[in-house]
């Protein structure tokens, strides 16, 4: 069997069309994936890109989708109620109390599945997971069971559903006895889905934002922010430990955008590319070095 390069995509909101131009570079200096990965955005890109084998068609079925007036109706409406802030702002930002409070209480999510989903539909290809182009596979974490969930078979748009559900604003997918939400939870950088899938060498890409220092007096203001804190905080770590099962990780600087903030498309696929392409030197030296090493290992174990 080859030596197999798996490339797993982040999660980040709308920070994760990084990803696009993350496999852009790597297409241009002729590095081509044996298999992708995704979590949340990251899934919605790795779906579409293993549907294709086109990056430049998944560009452009990404852009013409946000670009279009429905769909940019539809951020407008997720993105402003009637105080001016966002909804997911109003959630996780300074809205953490009164209605919304009592919306988390007495509702399993703040967002119809409806809203959401209709909209991310027309990313997703509405195929099995058998029909693609590229091996797939996307993180969700199963809160039925409480383990992450390496979802590679069946509906690939219910599994880019699950993927991309963040828990309290949308309601858990349904598949088969589990009931998934955002795998952003179990794994921003779906590392170990490669793996499950074979690589040998994974490039991650890495899209999270960092749970930079705050002004406690100014941003702390009741438990619910406290809550919150706690939980960034947590992923974060999280993340920053699962990462390092990667063989080698691309950080593209999208700075800390809200995951809305769909008026920037360009830039952050951009900010992909340019991360990616600055790396590719030392991502072929990598390459090299796993491959002949594991060329080494399989010599050694014959003789």
């Amino acid at each position: 069997m080859g030596f197999k390069l798996g490339v797993a995509l982040g999660g980040g909101g709308v920070r994760g069309l990084a990803n696009i131009g993350v496999l852009q570079a790597l297409f241009d200096a002729g590095i081509v994936p044996d298999m992708v990965t995704g979590t949340s955005m990251g899934a919605i890109v790795g779906a579409l890109y293993a549907a294709t084998l086109d990056i430049k068609k998944t560009r452009e079925i990404v852009c013409s989708t946000l670009g279009s007036e429905d769909f940019q109706k539809k951020a407008r409406r997720l993105a402003s109620s009637d105080d001016e802030q966002g909804l997911f702002d109003q959630i996780y930002g300074t809205a953490r109390k009164g209605y919304l409070f009592y919306r988390f209480l007495f509702m399993k999510s703040t967002i119809p599945a409806g809203v959401f989903f209709a909209g991310m539909d027309e990313f997703v290809p509405d195929k099995d997971f058998s029909e693609l182009r590229l091996p797939f596979a996307c993180m969700a974490l199963d809160i039925v069971s409480g383990y992450p969930g390496i979802l590679r078979s069946g509906s690939v748009r219910q599994a880019v559903r699950a993927s991309s559900s963040v828990p309290g604003m949308l309601p858990p997918v349904e598949i088969g006895r589990g009931r998934y939400v955002d795998g952003g939870w179990a794994e921003r950088v779906p590392v170990s889905a490669a793996r499950f899938l074979g690589a040998d060498f994974v490039l991650g890409v890495d899209v999270s934002r960092e749970a930079a220092a705050l002004e406690y007096d100014e941003q702390i203001r009741n438990s619910m922010d406290v809550l919150f804190r706690a939980d960034d905080i947590a992923r974060a770590l999280m993340n920053t430990l699962r990462i390092r099962e990667a063989d080698f990780v691309v950080y593209p600087e999208v700075g800390d955008a809200q995951w809305s903030d769909f008026d920037n498309v360009e830039e952050y696929i951009a900010a992909g590319y340019q991360a990616a392409a600055r790396a590719v030197p030392a991502l072929k030296k990598a390459l090299r070095t796993a491959r002949i090493k594991r060329f080494l290992w399989k010599r050694r174990s014959i003789s």
